[in-house]
């Protein structure tokens, strides 16, 4: 690990090979605390590259528990988490709105971090048992069409960087790793992150992995989802075809502003009131519009069309329709049965 560390000191990048090889000293627990610390420290300090990035989710990747999907379009919607915007659990809904529209979902999530309320609380707040065996959220995610795999069930490798992780308290390599990591071996998604750059260094890396169509988004540097009361800065990656990079807003999806206070979350029970007054129908408010013009994008991201109008009418009629809501409870039957 010393000679990855001095590389990375002098300002030298890491190959995806190096990296490769750094990641799996540590998933393997062959790195003390202090080595780990300075290096995640100093790839911080350098600013971490498309290639370390790649190089270090295969190894992750290398060491992880598996599920199948019947399904190649499967999707993924999470975040880098680390956004500080103090959202609502906006990627959580949008998940069961995409499968209520038809999509398969291996939402991919984690207990709160940096937040009151992260995926796995509000989830459970909902009435789900978030600690399902793999099998049986492959079963799920092949029969209902959604699963939550909860990320300490499938990356065990990663009790040997979490308590380096917590001492720190900052942002590190970690955040981007995670929504690249997938179980279910997910080549959609749309993934939040925590600033533009971030997104634009991720887009590069996917080149590096076996995906096939991802959005890496995040608004005004500080909401890690679609924010409809700013623009939100996307780059797509589209396999084999260059990068494309540019902004969408409330007019892309002829919504209104929404208003910062609308889409605030708090504790895992207001959260999960929040989602529920939405898919019950109970408002139409900025939550709704959030929740819709993200699960638009994952329908485009999912294939459904590459209209976005088209994909947020479909989005519009899951919420509007029960769709999502079923999609919700038979989730949480399933997952308590």
């Amino acid at each position: 690990m010393k000679e990855y560390l001095e590389k990375i000191i002098a300002g030298e990048d890491l190959t995806f090979e190096e990296s490769y090889a750094a990641m799996t000293k540590i998933m393997n627990g062959n790195v003390n605390n202090s080595h780990l610390a300075a290096f995640l420290i100093a790839l911080k300090s350098k600013g971490e590259t498309a290639e370390e990035i790649a190089g270090s989710v295969q190894a992750m990747r290398d060491k992880s528990i598996k599920i199948n999907c019947s399904d190649n379009n499967v999707i993924d919607v999470c975040g880098t988490g680390g956004d500080n915007s103090g959202s609502f659990n906006i990627s959580t809904a949008t998940a069961f709105a995409a499968a209520g529209a038809g999509v398969k979902v291996a939402k991919h999530g984690n207990r709160s971090i940096s937040s009151k309320c992260g995926s796995a609380d509000v989830l459970q707040e909902l009435g789900i048992n978030v600690n399902l065996l793999p099998e049986q959220s492959e079963e799920a995610l092949n029969t209902i069409g959604i699963a939550f795999l909860f990320a300490p069930l499938y990356h065990p490798a990663m009790k040997y960087a979490a308590p380096v992780r917590k001492e720190l308290g900052i942002k590190t390599v970690f955040n981007m790793l995670g929504p690249l990591t997938n179980p279910a071996g997910v080549k959609r998604q749309i993934i939040g992150t925590f600033s533009s750059s971030a997104a634009k260094t991720m887009s590069e890396a996917a080149k590096y992995l076996d995906l096939e169509k991802v959005c890496f988004l995040c608004s005004n540097d500080k909401y890690d989802e679609i924010n409809l009361g700013d623009s939100t800065t996307i780059y797509e990656y589209n396999k084999g075809s260059k990068v494309k990079n540019y902004v969408i807003s409330n007019a892309t999806f002829n919504y209104p502003l929404v208003d910062e206070s609308q889409i605030k979350g708090d504790t895992s029970e207001i959260n999960a009131k929040l989602i529920f007054d939405v898919f019950e129908n109970k408002t139409r408010n900025g939550a709704f519009h959030t929740i819709a013009a993200n699960t638009a994008l994952a329908l485009y991201c999912a294939g459904k069309s590459d209209n976005l109008d088209e994909c947020t009418e479909i989005a519009e009629e899951s919420i509007l329709s029960g769709a999502a809501l079923r999609k919700l409870n038979e989730l949480k039957a399933y997952s308590n049965k």
